[in-house]
This record gives structure tokens, C-alpha cells and sequence, in this order.
């Protein structure tokens, strides 16, 4: 049973305090950033080599070493993207009217620079794994590239839970090429493709058979394919996931608190009309993790659909309950807090309008 949990229990511990750290980096003051980035430049080149190194070994311990080094490097090009260091050469949000094919090449410039290093990456270890006896790299690398692939053609196409908090400030525009739906045509392609492949790829993983290099071989990719499917099913379910990471943001948050000045400010805004509460809810989750500034509370009300809705961030937390209409009136957003950026809040919760 331990051939079995140790695989998986390591890929999960992995998955889940690489995404915290690289988030927690990515919240530090601006000018640490190139600090950072030189450091995990620095481990990308030797997570390369250490690929190369056991390309022809069989050891379990070569079979561990080719996995990390393959997150490690996953790793370098998430930070350059959040950092916005390898992004694309559109630096904008997406204009409303930007409909078809017009919307997918604005979108794509957005993050062309990004695709290309990932490409870069994984060319990189594919050379250095072709025809291997250890093709655990090559392996884990390649999940990773799939299942966010993946992950930005169903946002581009619309989800209902779109991870807009994960987004930094300075990147902030990309969320205007998610699109919020209940559900689009990809994913349940994706989603039933990606739990085919797991079965037929764990199996091996699985039986008492398979020599003990094949089968940490087989979970330890097998593992984070599961996670890729359990981060789709995020993308569709009612959950907040930034709860997951709490302390990779909390960076975010110190961030804010310790350039704020003193004095505390209001901002209020009417909410007319009708709000997605798709989007409404992506950007509480946004002004949860600090990424408006140092929002102390914030709370409103609106329309949404045939009813109300009462919302409200307090404490890092993000919450909304249907209300009785009678109760309030008129709809209106207000935040208090200490230097937070007002003018970017009241067009985010604006762009919430159905």
C-alpha cells in the first residue's frame, strides 16, 4: 500500500506548496521580483540538468529527482507569467465589443510570449529525455502543458468559477478575456479526454506486477493529471479555491498593509442594473486577496437575475447570500479601507453588469 500512497501523497504536497510559493513570491514588493526571477532561473537551468542527468537512470530516486526537476521547471514559467516578465505584447484588457476570431487574437497576444517559453521548455526536455530509459520528466512536463492548455481554452470559451483572484494586479486585464457561462463545449470533452487518459495512464501505477520504477513512473504524473482534473472541476463548482493557497496570499495582503498610509478612506458606487454573480464573485475574490489594495470591509447589494443579492468582503473572506429586495434600497458598493485603488474597483465591479 505505501509502493501506492507515497507517490501520491508527494505529488500533492508538491502541487499544493509550489502554487503557494510561486504565489506568495509573486506578492512580494515589485523590486524583489528580479531577485526572484535571477533565483529561479538559476534552479530552471539545473532542473535541466538534473533531467538530463537521469534520463538513463531507473532508480526510484531517479524517478523523484526527474519529477521535481520537471515541476521545478514548470515552476520558472508560471513566475515569469505572474511576474508579467513573459506574458505577450498586449498589455490591455479585452474591448467589449470584440467578438470571434478578433477576440481570440487579442487573446492570444496577450499571452503569446508566455506560450512560447512554455514551448521553449518543453522542447528542451523532450530532447533531453527522447528515447530514454526515465521518461518521468518528459511525462510531467507533458501533463502540466495539456492541462493548462487546457484550462485557458475553457476560460476563453466561458466557465462559471473562472480563477480570476490568482491573477496579480498588473495582470488584472487578462481576466477580461475570461468569459463567464454555465458551461461551453470544450469541457466536457475535456473533462471526460483528461479522466480516460488518467484510468488508462494509472493503471500500471496500480498493479502488484509493475516493477517499483514503473509504477512510481506511472502515479507520479498519473497523481498531478488528477489535480489538473480536480482544478477543472474548480473552474465549474461554486468553490473558492484561493482558500487552497490562503497563505501563498497572504504576501498579497502584507503587501498592501505595510504601504498603506495611515488615514482610511470610503468609496461608494451605485449598482444599477443587473450583476453576473459569476463575475461578481470573481472579483470579491479579487479584493479578498489584496489585489485592489487594503480593502478593510467591503459590502453591497444588487439585482441579480430575478432577485437580490447581498455581498460582502470581511477578514479575506468573500460572501454572497440572496436578499429580500424590500430591504435595500437603493443597490449600491461600499468599501472602506486604506490606499486601495478605487478608480480600478468601480470599473471591475462595472464590467460585473449582465
Amino acid at each position: 500500500m505505501g509502493e501506492i500512497a507515497i507517490p501520491v501523497v508527494v505529488t500533492i504536497v508538491l502541487w499544493w506548496g509550489s502554487t503557494g510559493a510561486i504565489l506568495y513570491v509573486d506578492g512580494l514588493p515589485r523590486p524583489t521580483h528580479r531577485w526572484s526571477l535571477a533565483v529561479a532561473s538559476l534552479l530552471a537551468l539545473l532542473a535541466l540538468a538534473a533531467i538530463g542527468w537521469t534520463a538513463a537512470d531507473t532508480s526510484a530516486a531517479a524517478a523523484y529527482t526527474a519529477f521535481v526537476a520537471a515541476l521545478v521547471l514548470w515552476g520558472w514559467t508560471e513566475l515569469t507569467f505572474l511576474t508579467g516578465t513573459i506574458a505577450g505584447p498586449r498589455r490591455a484588457p479585452c474591448p467589449p465589443d470584440a467578438t470571434g476570431f478578433r477576440r481570440f487574437r487579442l487573446a492570444a497576444s496577450a499571452i503569446i510570449d508566455h506560450e512560447l517559453a512554455i514551448a521553449a521548455a518543453g522542447i528542451a526536455v523532450l530532447v533531453l529525455t527522447w528515447d530514454a530509459a526515465n521518461p518521468v520528466a518528459a511525462w510531467t512536463y507533458g501533463v502540466l502543458w495539456l492541462m493548462r492548455l487546457s484550462a485557458k481554452i475553457n476560460l476563453f470559451l466561458g466557465v462559471p468559477n473562472p480563477p480570476d483572484a490568482f491573477l496579480p494586479a498588473h495582470l488584472a486585464y487578462l481576466g477580461s478575456y475570461f468569459r463567464r457561462r454555465a458551461m461551453n463545449p470544450f469541457m466536457p470533452v475535456a473533462m471526460t479526454a483528461a479522466t480516460v487518459a488518467l484510468v488508462l495512464f494509472a493503471l500500471p501505477g496500480f498493479d502488484a506486477a509493475t516493477d517499483p520504477f514503473k509504477r512510481i513512473a506511472h502515479l507520479l504524473p498519473g497523481t498531478l493529471l488528477a489535480l489538473g482534473i480536480l482544478e477543472h472541476w474548480l473552474m465549474v463548482l461554486p468553490i473558492a479555491s484561493t482558500k487552497l493557497w490562503d497563505w501563498g496570499f497572504a504576501s498579497h495582503r502584507r503587501g498592501s498593509a505595510t504601504t498603506a498610509p495611515e488615514a482610511v478612506t470610503s468609496w461608494e458606487a451605485s449598482m444599477t442594473g443587473e450583476v453576473d454573480a459569476g463575475a461578481l464573485r470573481g472579483v470579491l475574490e479579487q479584493v479578498a486577496v489584496g489585489q485592489f489594495g487594503q480593502v478593510i470591509s467591503l459590502t453591497g447589494t444588487s439585482r441579480a437575475g430575478n432577485g437580490w443579492i447581498r455581498f460582502a468582503v470581511a477578514h479575506g473572506r468573500a460572501e454572497l447570500h440572496p436578499a429580500a429586495p424590500r430591504r435595500f434600497s437603493p443597490p449600491v458598493v461600499t468599501a472602506i479601507g486604506r490606499d486601495f485603488d478605487a478608480a480600478r474597483l468601480e470599473r471591475a465591479f462595472a464590467a460585473c453588469a449582465a
